[in-house]
């Protein structure tokens, strides 16, 4: 055998091992433990479980996910007879790129773009999708994957925004008092630099979380994988952690009577109080570090999931000390339930959600899906729970709505291709019997009050 044929060999067997070895690594989920226990499922199937009801219409749609930051409407009208009389609509506004979602509070939308080298702020009359003001800053998106746009969705409360740029900038804007004003900027950190975190392959994707005093994020860097700022100031009063980046968002929650903050990073979910110490922590390494869902807090239950091969897991929250501890009571590695961008919604003991691209019924307390539950004609979208509905828009650019019942599939009605089709990321936000929807080019709004 010459030389140059056993090089060939050699080159051909390498190419085969590494490939190999990339989709092991890719389907790493399928050979981690799929694990329960059956004392905590049995505990939790006795349990009533409480959840507070859904946030007053007046509250509005502040942020990320909603005014409970669990994919719920505030309570409000919503006409269900699509299929007779699918949704007028009342306007339609373009915008530049992003996958940023619509907060709309105070008779105003605000959502995030991109236009060019720069990113933008933009505040909407959510009556008739006129600009009212919009802020620029600059940003290099050329590092980032699907880089149209910014991830995250801003966070209003009273005269203040928070946002999170795409390549990691968090600012804070104070909002004009009179029309034709402009809104002040008070203070902005690049997360990267402050906290030591590369910038993921995706953009920085964290919604803002204000508690209290403090805004919250998840720089996920080695001075901090989950920071606490002034939110007034943007003095960082205290950093936790030194895991990777994910691409989901903080929530907080009182659980087993302890105020906590949960977040969900590249490779773990960390409970954290609200001094920054941190409770516990449970492994979840997903491929990409694909973490993306938002954590869903029910009761002193915290329910992940995610796509990449990986699954879901749900954590009873024990009471210790002045701090919580994670029991397992499912993880459902590799075959589970797995939410890519999409976050899943809680309504009566079960979760409604998608696993990759399917829409799932999926009972609560064993993480199993519903038999006999197919979702025919609905795609790959991002819901939201309206009393006892699913609204959904489907990466297609469908709009459907769906009844939340673990009894069977039912689409009440499906509207095809009100948005453009491609890369429909965005999550619905619904206020006042007003649906507002996006794509990466325009801004959408339907009239969803009964007649």
């Amino acid at each position: 055998m010459t030389k140059r044929s056993l090089g060939l060999i050699l080159g051909v067997v390498g190419t085969f091992a590494l490939a190999a070895a990339g989709y092991v690594g890719y389907r790493k989920g399928w050979f981690l433990p799929d694990s329960e226990n059956a004392g905590e499922i049995a505990k939790l199937a006795d349990k009533k479980i409480d959840q507070a009801p859904p946030a007053a219409a007046a509250t509005g749609w502040f942020q990320w996910r909603g005014p409970t930051r669990d994919g719920r409407a505030p309570a409000g009208p919503l006409r269900t007879d699509w299929d007779k009389t699918p949704p007028r609509r009342l306007w339609r506004a373009e915008c530049g790129g992003g996958y940023s979602s619509c907060s709309v509070v105070g008779g105003r939308l605000y959502t995030q773009d991109r236009q060019g080298a720069s990113e933008r702020i933009l505040c909407m009359n959510a009556e008739d999708g006129k600009l009212v003001w919009d802020f620029n800053y600059p940003a290099n998106y050329e590092k980032v994957d699907y880089n149209i746009g910014p991830r995250a969705t801003p966070t209003v409360i009273g005269d203040r925004l928070w946002a999170t740029g795409g390549v990691g900038e968090l600012l804070c804007l104070q909002l004009p008092k009179a029309d034709g004003e402009k809104p002040q900027k008070l203070w902005s950190k690049n997360l990267l630099t402050e906290f030591g975190a590369p910038l993921p392959q995706w953009g920085t994707a964290c919604s803002p979380l204000v508690v209290d005093d403090l805004v919250v994020v998840l720089p996920g860097g080695s001075k901090g994988a989950v920071a606490a700022l002034d939110k007034n100031t943007g003095e960082v009063r205290w950093a936790a952690g030194s895991n990777p980046p994910g691409y989901s968002s903080a929530v907080s929650a009182t659980v087993a009577g302890q105020p906590m903050i949960f977040a969900f990073l590249g490779d773990a979910l960390l409970a954290v109080r609200p001094d920054g110490k941190v409770a516990d922590s449970f492994a979840w390494p997903t491929n990409f570090q694909g973490n993306i869902a938002t954590p869903l807090v029910v009761d002193d239950y915290v329910f992940i999931s995610s796509a990449y091969q990986m699954g879901c897991a749900l954590l009873r929250c024990e009471a210790k000390g002045d701090g919580i501890r994670f029991e397992t009571v499912y993880a459902r590695r590799g075959r589970g339930f797995k939410n890519h961008h999409s976050s899943s919604v809680y309504r009566d003991r079960y979760l409604y959600g998608f696993d990759e691209s399917q829409l799932k019924c999926v009972a609560f307390e064993t993480g199993r899906p519903k038999d006999g539950w197919e979702a025919d004609g609905v795609g790959k979208g991002s819901l939201i729970l309206a009393d006892k509905h699913l609204v959904i828009q489907t990466e297609g650019g469908d709009l459907c709505l769906v009844e939340a019942t673990p009894d069977e599939f039912r689409l009440i009605a499906k509207v095809p291709k009100v948005l453009s089709g491609k890369n429909n990321w965005a999550t619905p936000t619904l206020v006042d019997g007003r649906l507002y929807l996006r794509d990466e080019t325009q801004i959408l709004c339907f009239d969803v009050r009964p007649q």
